[in-house]
């Protein structure tokens, strides 16, 4: 999938994801993001363990909430994703509106087949990812590293 692309478009719309334009705002590259992320030191502000009644949902509810709490999306509503899977750094960050505003983990799950994704600010200074672990799944908020 390449960013710019109509299958890109309509995988995106499928999740209620619209593809916006970046307004050539500089971002970190996501191998940095994605090794920033995968370092021993980062933990969860929250986890959801998976035997918790509905816990794609919840995740969902934890992580929305993080995201807002930490103004991730810009005012007019865009946020940078990356979606899981092989070639995800490769293809890199899309520019994205949320028209449902909840559920993220759970459309991207029935999208793509995974739950996990990372989402950073505009400005390329904020992330908010989710991620399933041995003990759950995580929320998990970090400042990019300089």
């Amino acid at each position: 999938m390449v960013p710019d692309s109509e299958e890109a478009r309509l995988f995106l719309a499928s999740c209620g994801l619209e593809l916006c334009v970046a307004n050539g705002d500089e971002t970190p590259a996501p191998l940095d993001i994605v090794q920033q992320l995968s370092s021993a030191y980062v933990e969860p502000v929250v986890v959801v363990p998976m035997d918790a009644p509905n816990p794609v949902e919840e995740l969902g509810r934890q992580w929305h909430g993080v995201a807002a709490r930490q103004r991730l999306a810009a005012e007019d509503g865009r946020f940078l994703i990356l979606l899981a899977g092989p070639g995800a750094s490769a293809r890199g960050w899309f520019c994205v509106k949320d028209s449902v505003g909840r559920d993220l983990p759970a459309r991207l799950l029935e999208g793509n087949g995974s739950l996990e994704f990372i989402a950073l600010s505009m400005d390329g200074k904020r992330i908010c990812a989710t991620s399933e672990e041995d003990d759950g799944y995580w929320v998990v908020y970090e400042e990019v590293s300089s």
